[in-house]
C-alpha cells in the first residue's frame, strides 16, 4: 500500500495454489517490497510453476477470501 508508511500491516490467508494454473504456490521467505517510495517487509515466494504473484493480484485475493 502506497499509504502504508511503514506502519500498517495485515496478516491474510491464501489458498497455496497458483491463480493462473492451480499448482501449488512455492516456499514463503522474507523480502522487502517497494513501493516506490517506502519499503515494506513482508513474505514472498516463488511459484515453482513459474507464474508471478503480482501484489495487487494477492491482495484482490485476499479480499475476496475474506469476504
Amino acid at each position: 500500500m502506497a499509504e502504508h508508511q511503514g506502519y500498517h500491516s495485515i496478516m491474510v490467508e491464501l489458498n497455496w495454489v497458483c491463480p493462473v494454473c492451480g499448482r501449488p504456490r512455492g516456499d514463503i521467505f522474507k523480502t522487502v517490497s517497494f513501493d516506490g517510495s517506502m519499503r515494506l517487509y513482508c513474505d514472498g515466494w516463488h511459484n515453482p510453476c513459474g507464474h508471478v504473484d503480482k501484489y495487487d493480484s494477492v491482495r484482490i485475493e485476499a479480499t475476496i477470501q475474506d469476504s
